[in-house]
Parts: structure tokens; sequence; C-alpha cells
């Protein structure tokens, strides 16, 4: 098609105006920036205005058919007065009437939405209309086509149209010697030879002339046999690589391709320099976050470390504790107790009896030592939760919280009632875990079953002792006697025994309990710290997505514009290659 370049780049230039477009409206730049754009857009589909003149019956109407590869200029609803023809696109054949002597056609031809074609009936019919052509289209047209018959070029009509055209608007004329293939090569030259000499003459300049068969150019394009034959001699090659170069090289085309660049450059500025605001905003947002989150880590890591003391003291106690523990146990497995036969009714784990529990006493004694020590950790633990929640509240203004909400200055009683009644639920299991009085029960029970052997050992031992007195005199009565005493103290000693090794097993397991119970109370702590300042995760969560979605959000944005800024670049150096 004539002038592809210049449609090419123009199209080039639609695209990235739509791209921009897209952005300014996605971004929310403005209506004014968008209708700019919009504005862009709709200048660069202006049409370029070819007027076409020539006395009657020189073949226009099949140049210009020939010309677009169409037969748009006399079709069946073509008027037959001679009137001056506005061809340009519509989506179906119509003829409206602009004035007396101008009629506008619409034809459904695609090439009409980039030239719009000014048709005279002929110079030497239109006398009056001369004026109207010159002063209303041959301003405004990109091209003014002088079309002249080899047959009669010296047309003095045509030449007289020519001198009311203004010297500043013959830069754009060209002349056609239509029918060419019917005048021989020799004459061809001639003409032209002659046409040129009578324009410098008159007008002191020369005119592109071009020889041409409107006629064999047509059927090239339409129904010829030997097309590129028929387009060869048709002359019509450098008529089109002549006109495709005005087209391409329009000053006033290119200088306004140029200017939408530059104003679309301008205005990507701008919203460059917006996104990179908003950008940073974004990362000052998403640093903001982080370093909220840090801090919540870090006063995490401060109030855990606050408490270790407590840890180390409640262990302490807890040593202190296991000493009073094994006195009472040392008590209920005296030798005593496994020949008092109340105490051993009243130790029996059926009779219900818990008052010498020493699973209870253990728990009792843990409680009376580390009750104030823990709820003193319960308020430093509120205290900490209450100073972070001042900071959060401090550096959130007016992004994470309204600007007028004022800080917290009291704390919630609740996280001591709850952190104490932890510590307090962590030390029972903990102690139920240790099953004390299961440990030395077996070890008591034994002690008890073997001193029941002891009485019934005393009965044989004095009978022995006075069979042998009856027998053996004094001397086998002390035997006998001594021999019984030994079985007796044989009892005694398996009894104590037994004993011992109950002592022993719960001493064991009560100085093996002491680091799993300042393990069972770190990971509480932990658990409820941990629970605490999850708390702000309700708001720094969202806040941290939503402030990483904006950052990534706002680098695709500028990598966006970078590539439009690339592509504006492309354009214009083409622009200023081309002009």
């Amino acid at each position: 098609m004539i002038g592809d370049t210049y449609f090419h780049l123009r199209t080039q230039l639609d695209t990235e105006l739509g791209k921009l477009g897209t952005v300014l409206r996605e971004l929310n730049a403005g209506t004014e920036a968008v209708a700019i754009v919009d504005n862009l857009v709709a200048g660069l589909k202006e049409p370029f205005v070819f007027v076409v003149v020539g006395e009657v019956n020189v073949g226009k109407s099949t140049f210009l058919n020939a010309l677009f590869g169409q037969d748009f200029s006399r079709t069946g609803v073509m008027p037959t007065t001679g009137k001056i023809l506005f061809f340009k696109h519509g989506p179906e054949h119509l003829i409206k009437p602009i004035t007396d002597t101008l009629d506008e056609v619409q034809v459904p031809a695609e090439f009409l939405r980039d030239y719009h074609i000014v048709d005279t009936p002929g110079t030497n019919s239109i006398e009056n209309e001369h004026q109207e052509i010159t002063e209303r289209f041959v301003p405004i047209s990109d091209l003014v086509i002088f079309v002249f018959s080899a047959m009669n070029p010296w047309g003095a009509s045509a030449w007289q149209f020519l001198d009311k055209v203004h010297k500043h608007w013959m830069r754009n004329v060209i002349f056609v010697i239509q029918q060419c293939d019917l005048r021989s090569a020799e004459e061809m030259n001639v003409i032209i030879d002659y046409m040129g000499q009578l324009a410098r003459q008159r007008y002191g300049r020369d005119f592109p002339i071009f020889p041409v068969s409107a006629k064999k150019a047509y059927l090239a394009r339409s129904s010829g046999l030997d097309r590129e034959k028929l387009m060869q001699e048709s002359g019509f090659h450098g008529l089109e690589n002549h006109i495709s170069t005005l087209v391409s090289q329009n000053a006033t085309r290119l200088n306004k391709l140029g200017s939408s660049v530059r104003i679309s450059q301008q205005l990507l500025n701008q919203l460059n320099e917006r996104v990179i605001a908003t950008a940073a905003q974004a990362q000052r947002a998403a640093a903001m976050v982080h370093e909220l989150q840090t801090e919540r880590e870090m006063q995490v890591d401060r109030t855990l470390k606050k408490i270790l003391p407590a840890l180390d003291a409640t262990e302490r106690d807890y040593h202190e504790a296991c000493l009073r523990v094994a006195d009472l146990a040392d008590n209920a497995l005296a030798t005593r107790r496994a020949f008092d036969k109340q105490d051993a009714e009243d130790d029996m784990p059926e009779t219900g009896n818990k008052a010498q529990s020493l699973d209870h006493r253990l728990f009792q004694d843990l409680q009376h030592r580390t009750g104030d020590r823990w709820r003193q950790v319960g308020i430093i633990l509120e205290e900490d939760y209450l100073q972070y929640e001042r900071f959060l509240h401090a550096q959130g203004r007016g992004s994470l919280y309204p600007t007028d909400e004022k800080l917290p200055t009291e704390g919630d009683p609740e996280i001591r009632r709850l952190f104490s009644a932890h510590i307090d639920s962590t030390i029972r299991r903990f102690v139920l875990s240790l099953r004390l009085d299961e440990t030395i029960e077996p070890g008591l029970l034994a002690a008890r079953r073997r001193a029941r052997w002891v009485p019934w050992l005393a009965l044989p031992t004095l009978l022995g002792a006075g069979a042998a007195w009856y027998f053996e005199g004094p001397v086998g009565a002390g035997i006998a006697l001594g021999a019984g005493l030994l079985l007796v103290g044989a009892a005694f000693l398996i009894t104590q025994a037994a004993l011992n090794t109950a002592r022993s097993s719960l001493i064991d397991r009560l100085e093996a309990s002491a680091k799993h119970l300042r393990q069972m109370l770190a990971d509480q702590v932990q658990l409820d710290i941990a629970t605490l300042f999850a708390r702000f995760l309700t708001v720094l969560g969202p806040a941290q997505e939503q402030a990483t979605a904006r950052e990534e959000h706002m680098h695709e944005q500028t990598e966006r514009l970078r590539l439009l800024y690339e592509d504006f670049a492309k354009v214009e150096q083409q622009v200023r290659a081309a002009a």
C-alpha cells in the first residue's frame, strides 16, 4: 500500500499510546492525562488528503482506481452532475450534499480510512468551482495531482487552474500524464520535456512528471493475466514510490508523530515520578512493617530473658522443696512405721487420707515458695505487652491505626490471671507426673509384710529357749535364745533394707525431675509469651502482605514504564530517521 512505512510507524505509535493510556487508567493518573492520550490517538488517525484535478475525459477515475487498486470513484450510486466529490470512508455507499458544488461520498473502502480523495469533474467544466477547490481543499491537501491526457497534454484549463494555486502549495503538486500507452516512447519524451520547460517558464520550478497507463495498472491489480508485466508497462511503480516517499516523509505528519512522542514522554515522566514516589512510599511502609515485626520478635526475646531468673529461682526452690519432701519420706519410711499397725492403716492409699500425700505436700510447698514470684512475672509480661502495644500504635499511626486514635495506657488484667493459671497447672501436672506416693508404696508395703513375721518369730524363740532350758540347762537355753534372736534380727534387717530401697528410689526421682520441671515451665512460658504477642499479628500480618504486594506492584509498574520508555524511544528514533 502507498505510504506503508509511515503507516507502520503510525501503527507502532498508536500501539504505544494505547499501552500508555491503559497504564494511565490503571494507575489513576487523572482524566486530563487520559484525555490527552485519547486526543493524540485520535489525531494520528487524521487521513491524508489527495486532490485530483484535470480536464474532462483525461482518465482521472481510472487513474484513482488503479492507484488504490479498487473501483471506488465511479459506482452505480455516483452522481451524474458535474460536482466536486469528496471521498471518505463510511460503512456503506452514501452521498451527502455539502454545497451546490460539493458532495461528500462515503464508500466502504479500507484505504479511505487513511486517504481522503477530492475528485474534480474536470477543470474545463468547473470554472466557477476553481476558487472553492483552491481555497478549501488545496491548502489542506497533502498532494495535488494534476492529471493530463497523453493525447492532449496542452489543455489550457489545467494550466489556468494551476495559476490559481498559491506558490506556497505548489510544492505538493505532481503531474501525471495518463494514457501514455497510446503514445510512443519518443512522443512521450517530447511531451515530458515540453511540460517541464513550460512549468519552469511559468512558475520557475520543476514538477515531478509521471507518464502512466492507469488502464494497465488497474488490470494488473484486478483481472490481468500477466500482472507483473502489465504493472511494469503501466509506469505506476515510479509514481507509487514517489507518492509513498511524500507520504512517509511528510514533514507535517512526521512532526505530528514526533510531537505525540514528546508529549507521551512527558506524560511518562510525570507518571514515572508519581510511580517512583508511590514505590518509595510502599518501600517505607514495607520497611516499617518489617521493623515492627522485628521489634515484636526482639520484645519476645527480651521478655523471655527477663523471666529466666524466675526459672532459676524456681529450680532452687524445687530443690529445697525436695529436701522437705525427703524428710517427710524419711518419716513415712521410718522402721517403727513398718511395725505400727495404726500408721499402716492410715497411710494405705485405699483409706483416702491425703494428709500425708507426698505429691500434695510437694505441690503445696512449691506453690507457697514460687506463687508470689510467678505473679510478679505475670505483671512483667503484662507491662512488656503494653509497652510494645504503645510502640506499635505510635509507629503505625496514620497507616496501621487511625491518626486520632489514642495510645493504650492500661494493660489487660486477664493476661496476669491466665498466666498464673497456666503456671499453676504446669506445676500441678509436673507433680502428678512424679507419683511420689506410688514410688515409696511398694517398698513400704514389702517392709510391712516382712515386719509381720517378727512377732511370729518371737514366740518360737521363747518356746525353743524354754525347751532348751528344760533339756540342756541354762547353756542350751541361751544358745536357743540367741538363735531365735538372730532370726528376729534378720527379719528386722530385711525390713529395713526394703525401706532404704524405697527411700533411695524416691530421692533419685526427685533429683532427676528438677530439669524436667524447669523445661516444662520454660515451655509454658514460651508458649504464653508467643501466644500473647501473636495477637499483634492480626494487624502486622495483613499489613505486611499488603505492603509486600504493593511494593511488588510498584516494581512491576516501574518495569512496565521502563519498557514503555524504550518503546517510545525506538519510535522517536524511527520518526527522526524518516524525517
